[in-house]
């Protein structure tokens, strides 16, 4: 049986290389039909380095607060690009709560 050639391994596209290249993140809600565009780099920045399809587990959909997703990784062309609304990281709140336990 002859051995796999190195053009038919897949390659895993994990977030820093999707940012190295210059592609973008493209997230659209199942059940609101809202898409979303990000950069791979604030999304790093976020959940770490994982494959792009993995990025629907740590998302949750602002309008209607459910978990799915489609995602989808593109490179945008100049005039793709110029239309494109991306979604930008401003800031990471950490939010502390309190749990307290009776003692018997």
């Amino acid at each position: 049986m002859p051995e796999p050639s190195s053009r038919t391994r897949r390659v895993v596209q994990t977030l820093s290389r999707a940012h190295e290249i210059g592609q973008l993140i493209r997230v659209r809600c199942i059940n609101c039909n809202i898409t979303r565009h990000y950069l791979p780099g604030d999304l790093l920045k976020l959940v770490g380095d994982i494959p792009f399809w993995d990025v629907e587990r740590h998302m949750r959909c602002e309008r209607c607060k459910r978990r799915e997703f489609d995602v989808d990784i593109l490179l945008p062309s100049a005039v793709q690009g110029v239309k494109i609304r991306v979604r930008r990281l401003v800031g990471v709140r950490t939010v502390r709560r309190v749990m307290w336990s009776d003692e018997t």
